[in-house]
């Protein structure tokens, strides 16, 4: 009976032990289920990164606002293109009156063409080098004297250099041809590049001045933007950087630039930086001259530097 009733509570300790290592273990499991629950709890309720967009107050204005000048004076005898137009590099925009630079031009051609002074030496120095060959074959027999022979090598290394003249004379010739051309083009003035005609200047009759404006021309296809910037975001502006743009009389359509520069000197009344941005323009839907605001988008940019605490006075 003894033997019996000591292995009863045997097996009755061991169920015991046994059941609280169940509980344990599923207190352990609840616990670890309550720490993942609220992980995510916390984890989906904490506050994404917030967004650090900067505004600043901007004016869109040609990428190129620039006077055509005469590279040459003289009269305008054509004005090729009127207010409004579009204008490829290369245009000709101007013809000035270019008789006397044609005239000119004929006669180096002319001249450059024309080979018979050329062909006289050429033949005059087969001459001379033939009259030398027989000098020398005389003074070879003993008939020729020492005077005959040295002036007839002298004739003839004068024809060499009257020859050497004028193939020089030639190329010159050519050359002249290439600078006369030159002065004729120069009586058509060009556009630079592509852009639209503004204003003319001056018109049909009027005397051109060299190096004074005749037409102005603009460029829309990019427009640049001028913002003036908080110093302390435009420290941390970098070329390229995307922006967007919103025209104050198209306040629903949003356009994208990229900044071009940022002015390294801080204006101390405002305390702003002039930054210039570039904004494409294919379609000259914006017009330039319009009054804008531009957004930065600074979640990504470098912090910039701490000002340092001013000394007192």
């Amino acid at each position: 009976m003894g033997v019996k009733s000591g292995i009863r509570k045997s097996n009755r300790l061991w169920t015991r032990l046994e059941e609280l290592a169940v509980v344990r273990i599923s207190v352990w499991t609840l616990l670890l289920a309550l720490g993942f629950a609220m992980g995510a709890a916390m984890g989906a309720s904490a506050p994404a990164r917030a967004t650090e967009v900067v505004k600043a107050r901007a004016v869109t204005v040609p990428s190129h606002d620039l006077e055509v000048v005469s590279p040459v004076g003289g009269v305008i005898q054509r004005m090729l293109v009127k207010e409004g137009d579009r204008v490829t590099k290369g245009q000709p925009l101007v013809e000035l009156h270019a008789e006397v630079q044609k005239a000119s031009l004929a006669i180096a051609e002319y001249n450059a063409k024309s080979t018979a002074s050329l062909e006289a030496a050429e033949a005059n120095l087969r001459v001379k080098r033939a009259d030398y060959k027989r000098q020398k074959t005389l003074h070879g027999k003993g008939v020729g004297s020492d005077a005959d022979l040295e002036k007839a090598e002298f004739e003839m290394k004068y024809s060499e250099s009257l020859l050497t003249v004028e193939k020089e004379k030639l190329v010159l010739g050519q050359l002249k041809v290439k600078l006369e051309r030159a002065n004729v083009e120069r009586m058509t003035i060009r556009a630079p590049l592509a852009a639209i005609v503004t204003s003319r200047i001056q018109d049909v009759g009027e005397a051109a001045e060299e190096y004074r404006p005749v037409l102005k021309l603009v460029v829309l296809d990019t427009l640049d933007v001028i913002a003036h910037v908080p110093s302390q975001a435009a420290l941390r502006l970098r070329p390229g950087m995307a922006a967007q743009l919103v025209v104050d009389n198209l306040p629903d359509v949003r356009h994208a630039c990229r900044v071009a520069m940022v002015d390294p000197v801080v204006d101390a009344a405002s305390d702003t930086c002039r930054t210039k941005l570039e904004l494409p323009n294919p379609d000259h839907k914006v017009a330039a001259g319009s009054r804008c605001t531009v957004y930065f988008d600074l979640t990504a940019a470098p912090k910039a530097p701490a000002k340092p605490p001013k000394k007192p006075r």
